[in-house]
């Protein structure tokens, strides 16, 4: 039968094409708003069972006279604006000034939640305080653009927010582990850079380290080199204020060349745990720390090497696995070997970067570090 001189299958193609045409956005948005909002709960649920791990370990090790879960939640909003650089000039140390206030107020924040900690659980709670506001920054921001595309209908933010979930999700998935690990004092990926520089000092006592800026400092020589060695004080979870330590030490040494070791993020398709060796000074974090040192460099033209070890984002926030340990004996023969290359009586100043968390300041043994144990194969 021939409607008008057109067949009715094409007819009802048309009307069916037409159909898609209008109904297909509205179906994917649903189904793209069903994936995301499954995604910000348990961004959320990560968020609420962070908040518990940290007010327990505030009760258990800060002993609070009263639940600090309210003053928690107020932290959970804290920020730090950067400084305005519309105009380029002294922006670092605005930055500087205001990364310090920050620690500042976390002092004063684990201080309020967990007064009667010590120094070193203190560190851990202030690092989990962290961790956990981190999660709650990208949990609001996820709802934020679910809620926003949500309201408006806008398919591209849905679309955008889609395709960045899985990558999103490795991170706070790691992060959340992290958060874990901080609040039981266990060592992270991150802490790589304090692990080698600590095997060291294995000759040594803590008596004989010197504080400065939470980190460890000591000296000894090998083959007629003079070694300054430098680390975050453990085991507590400290990053050390490194540029401000790094540059007196530089003054008061009158060091020739430095040595930084820390992990590094992998490429995709890269080994984790292999070992690389560079020039420069390898620092992460807003770059304050390393842009002062880099400018101590410049004035007196020392030499500067890097030494590290590449690991998944994954590996670097969460905890420390037996790969990353073993990588941490071979990064240690590689600074010693470049070390060696120095001139005889040079003053050499070796940099542990990175966390310190369940890392002691001594490392007579690597082995004896608490690692992730490999869970056992189904």
């Amino acid at each position: 039968m021939v409607l008008f001189g057109i067949n009715p299958i094409y007819i009802v193609g048309i009307i069916i094409f037409f159909i898609l045409i209008l109904l297909l956005p509205r179906f994917l948005r649903m189904r793209i708003i069903s994936t995301v909002t499954r995604v910000s709960q348990e961004l959320e649920d990560m968020v609420s069972e962070s908040k518990i791990i940290l007010v327990k370990l505030s009760k258990e090790e800060g002993k609070p006279n009263s639940d600090p879960g309210p003053a928690i939640d107020n932290y959970l909003e804290f920020f730090m604006l950067p400084p305005v650089d519309l105009d380029p000039q002294g922006v670092v140390h605005k930055l500087q000034k205001i990364l310090e206030m920050g620690e500042d107020r976390f002092q004063s924040m684990a201080l309020t939640i967990a007064p009667h900690a010590d120094p070193e659980w203190r560190a851990n709670i202030i690092m989990t305080l962290k961790s956990t506001l981190a999660l709650n920054s990208v949990a609001k921001m996820v709802r934020h653009n679910l809620e926003l595309a949500r309201k408006t209908g806008n398919l591209q933010i849905l679309l955008m927010l889609q395709m960045s979930l899985p990558l999103l999700m490795r991170l706070m998935k790691a992060q959340f582990e992290g958060t874990k690990s901080f609040a039981e004092g266990k060592p992270i990926g991150d802490g790589l850079g304090p692990l080698v520089v600590g095997m060291f000092l294995k000759d040594f006592t803590e008596e004989e380290l010197e504080e400065r800026d939470e980190l460890v400092v000591a000296r000894r020589e090998i083959e007629e080199i003079n070694l300054i060695i430098s680390r975050a004080k453990g085991p507590g979870a400290r990053v050390g204020k490194l540029g401000m330590a790094v540059t007196s030490l530089i003054e008061e040494e009158n060091i020739n060349r430095i040595i930084t070791v820390d992990a590094a993020v992998k490429l995709e398709g890269e080994e984790s745990g292999s070992v690389a060796e560079g020039v420069g000074v390898v620092i992460g974090g807003p770059g304050v720390d390393r842009w002062i040192i880099e400018e101590e460099l410049l004035k007196r033209d020392l030499q500067t090497d890097a030494v590290i070890v590449k690991m998944s984002p994954e590996e670097a926030i969460g905890r420390i696995n037996q790969e990353i340990l073993e990588a941490s004996k071979k990064a240690f023969s590689v600074v010693n070997e470049s070390i060696l290359r120095s001139k005889s009586g040079s003053r050499v100043l070796v940099v542990g970067v990175g966390n310190s968390c369940g890392i002691p300041n001594i490392i007579s043994d690597p082995d004896k570090i608490d690692i992730k144990k490999n869970e056992p194969q189904s």
